[in-house]
């Protein structure tokens, strides 16, 4: 079991450092954070993606308090 956690593990050190890699590229080449930015929020809609987690969060939560309110 370990060692596939160290295939994730690593896995995962991969992706960042290549992701760390690709923003490195684009900085060099000219590119701004604002550019970097608009593009994955006109990809992946962060800031959607986002209010939705958020909204679900406190939906979460409010549920769990209520629910712990009935216990009382």
């Amino acid at each position: 079991m370990s060692k596939g956690w160290r295939i994730i593990g690593a896995l995962v050190l991969v992706l960042v450092l290549l992701g760390a890699i690709c923003i490195g590229v684009g900085f060099m080449t000219g590119g701004d954070i604002v550019d970097i930015y608009s593009t994955l929020n006109i990809r992946y809609n962060i800031v959607g993606h986002w209010e939705q987690y958020s909204q679900w969060a406190v939906t979460t939560i409010n549920n769990i308090v209520e629910g712990v309110r009935g216990l009382w």
